[in-house]
């Protein structure tokens, strides 16, 4: 007989999967506004403001001090989205350490959300941080329900 899922258990799952397709917006964005996002690392960056300096945006984006950006979002989303449903799976199965391990993911989430906000990135960067800040925290909310609590223990 097949048991019911509590409502606190199905938003887990369901911010989970919100804030997995909201670091596939920041992977593409990444991508798409490349220049953008290394001129904001550039910002700090004494050498890459002297390589910007003497030949422009395209002489410091095929600097070999740059970051690989968009090939580190590409496998850092690939890899969150695998990590999300292997938990989410044994999550929605009643493994209790399911939810410590989400809650630390989210509050990692948090901690590189509030990082980016002070990077020096272009404004959708900041408005998707603040996403991933605020979907962290609601998720951490629903994992902590009561509902779910008693859903892990019954299982």
């Amino acid at each position: 007989m097949a048991r019911d899922v509590p409502g606190s258990v199905v938003n887990s799952v369901r911010m989970l999967g919100l804030i997995v397709a909201t670091s596939g917006v920041i992977a593409v964005l990444i991508w798409l506004l490349l220049d953008e996002v290394v001129l904001g690392w550039a910002e700090g960056n004494p050498s890459a403001q002297e390589i910007l300096a003497q030949g422009g945006i395209d002489q410091l984006r095929d600097s070999p001090i740059v970051p690989g950006f968009v090939a580190l979002a590409i496998v850092a989303f690939v890899g969150f989205g695998l990590l999300a449903m292997v938990l989410a799976s044994f999550f929605l199965g009643g493994h209790g350490w399911t939810r410590l391990v989400l809650t630390a993911t989210a509050g990692v989430g948090v901690l590189v959300g509030a990082v980016c906000i002070d990077a020096h990135l272009p404004a959708v960067f900041v408005v998707l941080s603040a996403l991933i800040i605020i979907e962290g925290l609601v998720l951490s909310f629903f994992l902590w329900q009561r509902e779910t609590t008693a859903y892990l223990r019954d299982v």
